[in-house]
């Protein structure tokens, strides 16, 4: 694609996330692939489903920096910069969605006191590149903090744990996920069955409650 048919893609998607309930607010976020190895950066404090193709900010996906600016100087970049860089440096991502969709905040309660909640037993774990519908598989949940930028630390501890080498996304309690593909049709897969895969764990554990006397 473009880098102007990526932004139009990436305006669509926002759109498609806020009817879902995932970026509604102005919460929530987006990147993707800017022509030269940048990162095409969703703003920060608006309507996500009213972001236009030109209002994206680029930056360097090696240390943040912003390489280039909407025209309309009111606007400030996400501050989900720095999440999203760093999964472009650790796990080679090139499109990182930033959800608050109440199935993932539902979904990381079920972590408990452990740092990771675990999905088994379902179909649509086929739908995460390298996964099985027979494997257990690990989502890492992370403790919120007043400022996105803050996770950074807890982040950096779980891309570098072997036991969530095969995750995509990372839940934040009380918060909601980061998901990430290796560009933006992968992500958008990911971000959607990781949703359902939420959903279908915490409707499981309210099954549960319900039929224990």
């Amino acid at each position: 694609m473009t880098e102007q048919e990526t932004r139009e893609l990436l305006t669509e998607l926002l759109r498609l996330f806020y009817a879902k309930g995932w970026v509604s607010g102005t919460g929530g976020g987006i990147c993707g692939p800017a022509d030269g190895g940048g990162l095409l950066l969703a703003p920060t404090g608006v309507h996500k489903e009213r972001v236009r193709p030109d209002e994206f900010f680029t930056v360097d996906p090696t240390d943040g920096r912003v390489l280039r600016s909407p025209d309309d100087a009111s606007l400030r970049p996400s501050e989900c910069n720095s999440i999203f860089c760093l999964a472009a440096r650790e796990r080679g991502a090139r499109s990182v969605v930033h959800s608050h969709g109440l199935s993932a905040v539902l979904a990381g309660d079920l972590a408990g006191d452990a740092d990771h909640v675990e999905i088994r037993g379902l179909e649509m774990l086929k739908g995460i590149r390298g996964v099985a519908n027979r494997d257990t598989h690990l989502v890492p949940v992370i403790r919120n903090t007043p400022r996105e930028g803050e996770l950074v630390e807890q982040l950096s501890g779980v891309l570098a744990d072997p036991r969530f080498e095969k995750t995509f996304a990372v839940l934040v309690a009380d918060h909601g996920a980061y998901i990430w593909g290796d560009d933006i049709w992968e992500a958008k897969r990911h971000t959607e069955v990781y949703h359902f895969l939420f959903d279908a764990a915490v409707a499981r554990r309210d099954r549960r409650e319900e039929r224990t006397p």
